[in-house]
């Protein structure tokens, strides 16, 4: 196991990133984005409260999210 300690032995290690890689940040939520969650048959559902952190998996045979707007 090799641990990375600073931010140039991490670029040494993987390399620049593809443009892909960095222009897939967005603020909202693009047409492809949108498309990929409305379709997905999987979905994690996470919360957090007093108690600490529940991360419950949720599925079916088709899609199990709707975006509202």
């Amino acid at each position: 196991m090799t641990i990375l300690k600073t931010l140039e032995s991490l670029k040494k290690h993987y390399g620049t990133p593809g443009e892909t890689s960095l222009i897939k940040e967005t603020n909202h939520l693009t047409k492809a984005y949108h498309q990929v969650v409305e379709t997905a048959s999987f979905c994690a559902l996470a919360t957090s409260g007093p108690e600490g952190l529940d991360c419950s998996p949720r599925g079916d045979a088709g899609p199990v999210v709707r975006i509202e707007n």
